[in-house]
C-alpha cells in the first residue's frame, strides 16, 4: 500500500491554522509532509525528505509515511527512533539478492508536536529548522535517518505566542 506523502488536504483543527505549497520541479520525490491532528487537540506535524530522485525515494517516503501512521507514540523523538528502524530495515532488505548494487537510503526528518497551550516540543534528524515568525529556530540536529542504528534523537520544548507563525520547508526551498 502506498501512502500519500503529500496531503491534497490539510486536517482541521480549531486550535491551529494550517495552510501548505507543495511544487515539485521533477514529477516524483522524497519530500513528505503530514499533518496530524491528535485526540488532546495538539497537532503532529512530520516534514521530511528521503535521499535520491524519482520512484525509489518517493516509495521510501512512502514507507516512512506508512510507519509514521502506524506508530502509537505522539512523542517527536521516539517517532524519529522508530522512523529510524524502519529505513535501516527497508535498507537491509533491499540489499538481499543485489549484491553491491543496493542503493541504500537516508532521510532528514523533523517531528513536532504542538499543544493548543503553545507549547511545542520538537526532534529533528538533520532537517532544516523552522522559522518562527521569519526566524530560523535554533535546533541541535541529529544524525539523518537510515544512517545508524540505536541513535537517540533529542528534543526540545519552546513555548509559542498566540499568532505565531511556524514555516517548515526542505530544501528545495534553499535549493530554488
Amino acid at each position: 500500500v502506498l501512502f500519500r506523502s503529500i496531503p491534497t488536504k490539510l486536517p482541521s483543527n480549531r486550535n491551529f491554522m494550517l495552510e501548505s505549497a507543495y511544487f515539485p520541479v521533477n514529477g516524483v520525490g522524497g519530500d513528505f509532509f503530514q499533518a496530524l491532528p491528535l485526540q488532546d487537540g495538539s497537532m503532529l506535524i512530520v516534514v521530511g525528505d528521503v535521499s535520491g530522485k524519482g520512484l525509489q525515494a518517493a516509495m521510501n517516503a512512502s514507507t516512512l509515511v506508512g510507519a509514521l501512521r502506524n506508530e502509537l507514540s505522539h512523542d517527536p523523538a521516539t517517532i524519529l527512533n522508530h522512523l529510524n528502524h524502519v529505513l535501516l530495515g527497508a535498507a537491509s532488505g533491499m540489499g538481499a539478492g543485489h549484491g553491491s548494487k543496493a542503493v541504500l537510503s537516508f532521510a532528514t526528518c523533523l517531528c513536532a508536536r504542538i499543544y493548543p497551550d503553545g507549547t511545542m516540543t520538537i526532534a529533528n534528524a538533520g532537517h532544516l529548522s523552522p522559522y518562527r515568525d521569519g526566524r530560523e529556530m535554533v535546533l541541535a540536529a541529529d544524525l539523518h535517518l537510515g544512517v545508524i542504528g540505536n541513535i537517540r534523537y533529542e528534543q526540545a520544548d519552546f513555548q509559542l505566542d498566540v499568532g505565531d507563525r511556524l514555516i517548515f520547508l526542505s530544501d528545495g526551498v534553499v535549493e530554488a
